[in-house]
């Protein structure tokens, strides 16, 4: 699917294509990204808790990869429009082959049964997911806010034409994204969203200041600290909530999860443009910024009230249970 959406960004000559590709390749990201999730956790060794740190770190790498880099190419490479789609049209075929040296973790269930989309929050994994969604919503409202809004506002705050600034905000929101989950592996899922909350809550704060007084480096040092927040955030949910479910309802509660965070992640984004063509990207970065801050609070305040076991009779086991 992602080949394929590399090939209709290649073929496009119109906006009707460019969406038909975007939804493809949006498409193919959220399938691999939840199926993936949910092998990885199959996969670690016993009495391990490492396939979310890498769930969220690879792909937080792969977005630093792709905002530095194909803003670097844009601005300074041969064939803008079209380079960067060859070269993920080339990794996409090269990832798909690798998946087919991947154990199968699933027996019983055919091809076809397997591409059945399921969707399901166990009972036991109700009151933990909706106690994580505050968090989940303001961390991936932070990561469309930097993907939409945010090489925009660098021009702006920087006051440069060079594409590479936005590429640069997209890079450390993306990177730091990719550090904190690292840092945070040790801990428990609740004490990991509560540290991404505050990180958020934080980020957003010096975001906020930084658009407001036109701070170049406290802008790209709020996105920074915000990012580190959306990757240790994300990956307190993930282990929290994943834990509550047996392991044949992790699928089907992993793709719960992300369909949650690509709404968060697209639906205020959608919000976002339609408010700038009305009141301009300033004041609308403000909001932005002050409904993610709300948000992060909320979340840590739930968090803080509720202590370190976000549903009665849940232990805390170093990250393992949690």
């Amino acid at each position: 699917m992602a080949a394929g959406a590399c090939g209709l960004f290649l073929a496009a000559h119109g906006v009707g294509m460019l969406f038909a590709a975007r939804a493809l390749q949006g498409a193919a990201v959220g399938t691999a990204t939840s199926a993936l999730g949910a092998a990885l956790v199959d996969l670690q060794p016993e009495g391990s808790a490492i396939a979310p740190v890498i769930t969220i770190a690879a792909g937080q790498l792969g977005l630093a990869a792709g905002g530095l880099g194909t803003s670097a190419l844009v601005q300074y490479g041969p064939a803008p429009t079209h380079l960067v789609w060859w070269l993920l049209l080339g990794v996409s075929l090269a990832a798909a082959v690798a998946v087919l040296a991947m154990p199968e973790t699933v027996s019983g269930a055919g091809v076809l049964a397997a591409l059945r989309p399921r969707v399901a929050v166990p009972r036991q994994a109700r009151g933990t997911f909706a106690m994580a969604l505050p968090c989940l919503i303001a961390a991936w409202m932070l990561s469309g806010f930097c993907l939409s809004l945010g090489p925009s506002l660098a021009a702006q705050v920087v006051g440069s034409p060079d594409l590479l600034w936005g590429g640069l905000v997209i890079f450390l929101v993306a990177g730091t994204g990719a550090a904190g989950p690292v840092v945070f592996r040790g801990v428990s899922g609740p004490a990991a969203m509560l540290a991404g909350c505050l990180l958020l809550l934080a980020g957003a704060m010096l975001t906020l200041a930084a658009i407001e007084t036109t701070s170049a480096a406290a802008f790209l040092a709020g996105t920074a600290v915000a990012g580190a927040g959306f990757g240790t955030a994300t990956l307190g949910a993930l282990r929290t909530v994943s834990a509550r479910a047996a392991p044949g309802q992790r699928a089907g509660l992993i793709a719960a999860i992300f369909i949650v965070c690509y709404l968060a992640f697209s639906v205020p984004v959608v919000a976002a443009g339609v408010a700038v063509t009305h009141v301009g990207l300033h004041r609308t970065a403000l909001v932005y910024c002050a409904v993610i801050a709300v948000l992060a609070a909320v979340a840590a305040g739930s968090l803080i009230v509720r202590g370190r076991s976000p549903v009665p009779g849940t232990r805390s086991s170093g990250g393992t249970s949690q």
